[in-house]
């Protein structure tokens, strides 16, 4: 019989990349996820000879892991985690109501961290170590959970191990967080301007945010091994986008670029005080706990505008986020929650 119960996914930070923490360690975190994804690859080395038809003999090349994890935003220390492996620096807040985090982003790799990622598959527990994050998608749609994906990329996999029981309030694994998902009715997106439950635009039907390191494989490896000996350093920082508004935007009723602006090429300058593109997300407690990412500098794609039949005619585009001098970044991200990491700021 299919044991269910033990399909799980944990995060645990690394001490020493690639080096395996022993699962009582502290630093381990359980995700509530829907799916994974995560599997190790290797080039297979193969020779050919002039003395036979077909080849002899293989031997296993480079060899690496990588995969994504798919779950809704919950305000807890996985998804804080993952989130700050985007970022790199974590200021506290403890006097704030409620306590935040401000996530800056850095340009020194070796303050982003690198986890063992251990994945209970009903029979046998699968551990990934050196796992670190290369791309994470954000996506808040109409009538649905606000959606993660992190895809990460790591060492080769270490052998199976026994299944552990998740969530049963112990430390291997740890129990899971008792806070629901941020989904679309608190979900509150504005243009030029701080965005809040009460200040927001309300023709966004939907937005995807993608930040992506761009993480180098191939100067990951080293002689005398077969896998990662260093973490894939990350390249050029990419934040893209798309939005679609429930109607064509003729006349701004909050900011909103129009039709006539994106088809004569538009990019905004702004600032953190006044971001391009700020969407807040926040939960049904008093005071609200939340989730806020700014791009105070944002440039637009041509906008998507057509009609079929009599259906409603929305409008879709797609935008870039550039380094902005003033606020020195391409964007922030801040989460309002007590209990994250303990009242403590994240550190690789």
């Amino acid at each position: 019989m299919t044991a269910l119960t033990n399909r799980y996914v944990t995060l645990q930070l690394e001490s020493t990349y690639g080096t395996e923490p022993t699962a009582s360690e502290a630093g381990q975190f359980l995700g509530e996820v829907d799916d994974e994804s995560f599997s190790q690859n290797f080039d297979l080395l193969t020779r050919t000879d002039i003395s036979r038809y077909g080849a002899s003999k293989s031997i296993q090349g480079a060899t690496f892991s990588e995969g994504d994890v798919n779950l809704p935003l919950q305000l807890d220390d996985f998804n804080a985690y993952c989130l700050f492996s985007a970022f790199g620096i974590d200021t506290f807040n403890g006097a704030a109501t409620p306590k935040s985090h401000i996530f800056d982003e850095v340009t020194n790799d070796a303050l982003l961290p690198s986890f063992c990622i251990r994945v209970g598959r009903e029979e046998k527990e699968h551990t990934y170590c050196g796992m670190v994050l290369n791309s994470l998608t954000l996506a808040a749609n109409i009538n649905e959970y606000v959606m993660m994906t992190y895809s990460f990329m790591g060492c080769g996999e270490s052998s199976v191990s026994a299944l552990q029981t998740p969530g049963g309030g112990g430390t291997n694994p740890p129990a899971f967080s008792t806070v629901d998902a941020l989904h679309f009715a608190k979900a509150f997106v504005r243009f030029e301007g701080v965005a809040s439950s009460t200040n927001f635009s309300t023709m966004v039907k939907s937005i995807s945010i993608e930040i992506n390191l761009n993480r180098d494989q191939d100067n990951a490896y080293a002689l005398g091994t077969t896998t990662y000996t260093v973490a894939p350093p990350p390249q050029q920082r990419e934040i893209t986008g798309s939005i679609e508004f429930n109607r064509d935007v003729a006349a701004a009723s909050d900011n909103e670029p129009t039709y006539d602006e994106l088809r004569g090429f538009l990019l905004h300058n702004g600032s953190s005080a006044a971001p391009a593109i700020m969407i807040r997300l926040e939960d049904a407690s008093t005071p609200a706990n939340y989730l806020e990412l700014k791009l105070p500098k944002v440039v637009y794609e041509a906008p998507e505008l057509n009609v079929s039949g009599r259906d409603t005619s929305t409008m879709s585009v797609s935008f870039v986020a550039l380094f902005d001098e003033t606020d020195a970044n391409m964007s922030s991200l801040k989460i309002g929650m007590g209990g994250i990491n303990g009242d403590a700021a994240l550190t690789a």
